[in-house]
């Protein structure tokens, strides 16, 4: 294996390293996994909390504003793309004078 200067292998990349590694930091991870098993009993996380309803209602309000401009937009597009608007023009010049 290629150790280059003033570079540091990882623990875990090492079996013998690692196993060393986790024998001297067991205590530590163990009282971790303590703490954070108190903590989730002390504060539970809602597995599917309600949603707020006055929230909903106005995040959905915005978007019919916005669809209904894009309808309208799209009506009158169509709307005009199918007529033929003649324009004004002058009579016909009489040939027979």
């Amino acid at each position: 294996m290629l150790k280059f200067k003033g570079a540091r292998q990882m623990p875990y990349k090492n079996p013998e390293d690692k196993c060393q590694w986790e024998s001297q930091h067991r205590e530590q991870r163990n009282e971790q996994r303590r703490m954070r098993r108190l903590l989730s009993k002390k504060n539970p996380i809602p597995r599917n909390p309600e949603p707020d309803q006055v929230s909903m209602e106005q995040r959905t309000s915005g978007w019919k504003g916005i669809i209904a401009f894009g309808v309208a937009v799209g009506l009158v597009a169509i709307a005009f793309s199918g007529m033929n608007i003649p324009s004004p023009q002058a009579p016909p010049p009489d040939i027979r004078s």
